[in-house]
């Protein structure tokens, strides 16, 4: 947390001397989100967005602390925006299925998981979102599989902490 604050400040001494430096507001959001400012966060990626457009970074960014606020329909459109911008980003596609997952709408999640796993085909937490997705469509083989392969992948990639989510998750599914 000391970390953070100090971060804070001096991204506000940056801000002083670079006013248009859309990086160092970048970061500075990214600290306030993780610190839950999540308005002065999107205050950020606002001003990133005004002085870079095309920073598709920045819309992702302010999707996930707009669906973090339960803003869904603006987290879709910045998520939409970020598509338009990096197509071939998997990163996105899983951030907009997991906006789509809170709003119930399971199928149009696991098109956009279905996407990531296409653009990235080891990516373990596309296929764990997809299983969890299809569970909640009461798909539950089709969910085990999907998990499963998850599981595989955390293992292959050593990903311990992935690995034990999701051997919880599966002895739930049982």
């Amino acid at each position: 947390m000391k970390q953070h604050s100090a971060a804070i400040a001096d991204y506000n001494i940056a801000i002083r001397l670079q006013p248009d430096n859309a990086a160092i507001y970048l970061l500075q959001g990214f600290v306030k989100a993780d610190l839950g400012q999540h308005f002065a966060a999107i205050t950020d990626f606002d001003t990133v967005i005004r002085l870079q457009p095309d920073n598709a970074e920045a819309y992702v960014s302010r999707g996930i602390v707009k669906t973090d606020l339960e803003q869904y329909a603006a987290a879709i459109t910045d998520f939409d925006t970020a598509i338009r911008l990096q197509p071939d980003n998997a990163e996105v596609y899983i951030g907009r299925g997991h906006v789509k997952s809170d709003l119930e709408q399971y199928a149009a999640a696991i098109k956009d998981y279905d996407t990531a796993i296409r653009l990235r085909p080891d990516y373990a937490d596309a296929y764990l979102s997809k299983g969890i997705a299809k569970a909640l469509l009461g798909r539950t083989w089709e969910a085990k599989q999907d998990i499963q392969t998850a599981l595989r992948l955390a293992e292959k990639a050593g990903d311990a902490h992935l690995k034990s989510q999701i051997e919880s998750l599966l002895q739930q599914i049982r």
